[in-house]
This record gives structure tokens, C-alpha cells and sequence, in this order.
């Protein structure tokens, strides 16, 4: 008997160190570069063709890195309101054509915008801002759609009121026009209940993941669906509020997570408070191990994994990039 109970618990602790080190699987970076420092407050990047990668600056200038070297002059000057979290931010990069979301000030009230370029033409505006919770990442889906976060712009309720472009996942056409199968008719929320969108990426199957920043606890990392609600301000981090959708994975203290991508299976951010690269290795939906890849003496804004094999990122001071291993 004695031995049976034995051969039960090897054969127990022989699958849980399979299925450990199934997940325990390695991911890192070598030969971290600097490319540039001459720059002025970077938010986001993207990889517009094999040798172009365009960026923002905080302040308005629209850049351009070409075969590895910055171009002096910028592609475009936007002028905007840029005090705190305003500024000219998202960006993404689609059948040669440039999409930015910016922010901008009417009389007294804040707002954002987003515009493709070349030429400039406004696809969504009188988005709320604020000079935090103001959102402002772009990036495109597997299905061709636009997806826009923003943020509550310092008016929590605005988040649950589907009449509100504040604190939600938007998903529009690239022309601005809305999408024939989006939750609520005629609108581009795609989700709604969020406080403030620093990143989205969308995996290999198409499915979007975001960074969210929390109040004083809980930043969350959130997989989002069609028409979800996601609690705030009603629930913060895990509820048992069958209402909402609960985050996969949350951080407390806050980490002020920031944009985002995908590498294989890996869920790669940056963190604004630490300085983190923290790659997250999802599997059906589950956060099924964690690894932090790199620490910057400053700030992370963006991370993108691109074409040509290496992981870009941003900090205030510069642009780098670096080789990206694992499985």
C-alpha cells in the first residue's frame, strides 16, 4: 500500500515538473543598441517599410529613422497641447499610409484626434482629453480595423456611458467610417470601462491584449472582447462582479505599464515607473509565466518586435533596439 501511495505522488511530481517546465521557457534579449539619443520626448514607433521606421514626439514632430539613421527633418509638425499626458501619441503604420492620435485644445476644452496621413485627413475627432487619463494608442488587427484607446479624461463615469468616446476600445475602418459589426450600431466603442489605455498589441490568433494603468494598486493587464465591459470605476483589478471582465494579470505597486507587443506566444511591455521590459507568456487566455527581460535607467513608452527581427524600444532619452530569443 505504502508503495502504491509512493508511485502516485512520483508520478504527481513528475507531470507538475513537466508541465513547470513546459512553461518555464526562456526568452531574452542580447546586443542591446542605442540609435539615436537626438530625440525630444519619444512616445511611439512603427515599422512603416523594411527600411523605415516612423516615431512621435510628445512635443509634435513626426520622425522618420531610415536604413538605421535619424532623418533631420521631421515629416510633419503637429501642433498640440502637450502639458503632462497630452501630446502628439499614438501611431501606427498600415499599406503605406500614417496614423497618429494627437491632442488638442478648443476654447477652453481638451480633446484628441486621430488623422492618417499622406494626405492629412481627419478620421475620428472630439475624442475627450485631459491632461492625464488621455489615452492615445493606435494599433491595426488581423481584420484590417483600426483600434483606438483612450482614456476617462479625469471623468470616471464617462466611462460606462456607451455615449462617451472616453475610457474605451474604439475599432473604426481606416477611411473613419464604423464598422458594420461593432457592439453598439453606428458608434466605434468596441469596449468599454477602462481608465487608462497605454498598450495594445494583438497576438498571433488575432485576439487584443492591453496595458492598463490603476489608481494607487492594480494595473492591469487586459484580454479584450467584442462589447466587454471592463468595471471601472465600479471594480478596480479583480471583482467578483459577474458584470465585468477581470483582468489576466495585476500589478500592485503600480508599475505604470505602457505599449505593447507580441513575440510568438510573449506579451511584451514596457513599465514607466521601473524601467521594465516584462515579457508575459500567455496560453489560452492565461498568464502562464512572467519574465522581465530588461531594466532602463529610465522610462519605457513603447515596445515593438519587427519584421527584421529585433525588439525596438523607447525611452525619454533615446531609441533602441535589441536581439530577441525564445520560444
Amino acid at each position: 500500500m505504502k508503495k502504491y501511495i509512493l508511485n502516485i505522488f512520483l508520478n504527481c511530481l513528475l507531470i507538475t515538473l513537466a508541465l513547470s517546465l513546459a512553461y518555464a521557457e526562456e526568452i531574452n534579449l542580447s546586443e542591446i543598441e542605442k540609435i539615436t539619443g537626438d530625440v525630444d520626448f519619444p512616445i511611439s514607433l512603427c515599422f512603416f517599410e523594411k527600411d523605415t521606421i516612423v516615431f512621435t514626439e510628445k512635443g509634435g514632430l513626426l520622425k522618420i529613422i531610415k536604413n538605421g539613421i535619424l532623418r533631420k527633418e521631421p515629416l510633419k509638425r503637429f501642433d498640440v497641447a502637450t502639458r503632462f499626458e497630452r501630446g502628439l501619441l499614438g501611431l501606427a503604420c498600415r499599406n503605406k499610409k500614417i496614423y497618429v492620435y494627437y491632442t488638442y485644445t478648443s476654447g477652453f476644452k481638451t480633446y484628441n484626434r486621430v488623422v492618417s496621413l499622406f494626405p492629412e485627413v481627419i478620421i475620428l475627432d472630439k475624442i475627450p482629453g485631459a491632461i492625464i487619463h488621455n489615452g492615445g494608442i493606435l494599433e491595426f488587427g488581423a481584420d484590417g480595423k483600426l483600434y483606438i484607446s483612450t482614456g476617462d479624461a479625469r471623468d470616471e463615469n464617462l466611462s460606462q456611458d456607451i455615449k462617451s468616446l472616453a475610457g474605451k476600445v474604439l475599432r473604426i475602418n481606416p477611411d473613419g467610417s464604423i464598422p458594420e459589426d461593432n457592439p453598439y450600431k453606428g458608434s466605434p466603442i468596441w469596449s468599454i470601462g477602462h481608465r487608462n489605455i497605454f498598450g495594445m498589441a494583438f497576438d498571433e490568433k488575432g485576439n487584443l491584449y492591453i496595458t492598463e494603468n490603476g489608481t494607487h494598486r492594480d494595473d492591469e493587464i487586459n484580454a479584450i472582447e467584442k462589447g466587454k465591459n471592463y468595471g471601472w470605476p465600479i471594480a478596480l483589478g479583480f471583482s467578483k462582479d459577474i458584470r465585468f471582465v477581470n483582468p489576466i494579470k495585476t500589478y500592485t505597486p503600480n508599475i505604470a505599464p505602457t505599449n505593447a507587443t507580441f513575440y510568438k506566444t510573449w506579451f511584451i511591455f514596457g513599465a514607466w515607473n521601473t524601467g521594465q521590459i516584462i515579457a508575459l507568456k500567455i496560453k489560452e487566455g492565461r498568464v502562464v509565466d512572467e519574465k522581465v527581460l530588461y531594466k532602463h535607467r529610465d522610462g519605457i513608452t513603447d515596445v515593438k518586435y519587427f519584421p527584421d527581427g529585433y525588439l525596438y524600444f523607447l525611452s525619454r532619452e533615446g531609441i533602441y533596439k535589441a536581439k530577441i530569443k525564445g520560444e
